[in-house]
């Protein structure tokens, strides 16, 4: 009996490792199929998709009125020398010269002698760039010249020293407002008021002379001189002056009067 059941375990053990032994040697499955995916290939671009290079006729960096109003105010400024910035304003269109490349250069064949108020005037000019002479043209402009001025703030008294703080600076045009005085302070100071002057203008030329070095009731220095001989002395001033001016001087001691050249703050020369 006991031989019986161990060869029924023996069999039973036989069929395991056949049935193991077959599950390891039998074929893998096959793999489930896969939808393939194509890749995209690149694509074609047309050859006027494709960006091409300018050529080398075509402007880069047009001429524009702009450009051309800019080059004129350079080249009249260059020619008037006006006390401030020129700015022109054409009265006819302007040449379309957008099919021409900058740079570009003006030459000016006929200016004004002057700018005036109210009066236009007409600029005769060619233009030139590396392709040579583009035309000539004649055209009206008007203009104006904009600069800072004295505007006077204060009543200022005949022969009185022009001093800034008697101003406030503002910016006018000077072709509507020709005798007004640019405000430069060297200018200013080489100034006293010619006559008395109210607030609320700008200063004009006709408000100022030249300042007095010496003034009518000062006492001066006199240097008397012959050759290698110098003397220096005081007298007292009857008359005022600038520098280079001739002033009437009264001799202390005698009371005897003569006259010498004004060389410089309170200082006269004499020559005997």
């Amino acid at each position: 009996m006991k031989s019986i059941w161990t060869a029924i375990l023996l069999a039973v053990s036989i069929s395991w490792a056949q049935a193991n032994l077959d599950e390891i040697l039998a074929p893998l499955p096959e793999p489930e199929s896969v939808t393939e995916t194509k890749s995209e290939k690149p694509k074609k671009v047309a050859s006027e998709e494709i960006p091409q290079s300018k050529s080398a006729t075509e402007n880069v960096s047009p001429i524009t009125s702009e450009d051309l109003i800019a080059k004129l105010e350079e080249a009249l400024h260059e020619r008037l020398r006006p006390s401030g910035e020129l700015a022109l304003s054409a009265l006819r269109e302007m040449p379309d010269l957008s099919k021409y490349a900058k740079p570009f250069e003006v030459k000016l064949l006929s200016i004004p002698s002057m700018l005036k108020r109210n009066e236009n005037f007409l600029l005769t000019f060619n233009i030139e760039n590396d392709k040579g002479i583009l035309g000539q043209w004649a055209i009206p402009f008007s203009a104006r010249v904009f600069s800072d001025v004295w505007f006077i703030n204060a009543h200022l008294s005949e022969g009185d020293v022009a001093t800034p703080s008697d101003f406030e600076v503002r910016r006018v045009d000077l072709v509507h407002q020709s005798d007004a005085v640019p405000a430069n302070l060297e200018t200013l100071l080489r100034h006293e008021y010619s006559r008395d002057i109210r607030p609320g203008k700008p200063l004009v030329w006709a408000d100022l002379t030249e300042r007095s070095l010496v003034r009518d009731g000062d006492y001066v220095e006199v240097i008397a001189s012959r050759g290698l001989l110098a003397i220096t002395m005081r007298a007292l001033a009857r008359s005022s002056g600038a520098k280079g001016d001739v002033v009437v001087l009264r001799n202390l001691e005698s009371g005897k009067e003569f006259s010498g050249r004004v060389a410089g703050e309170n200082r006269v020369e004499v020559a005997f």
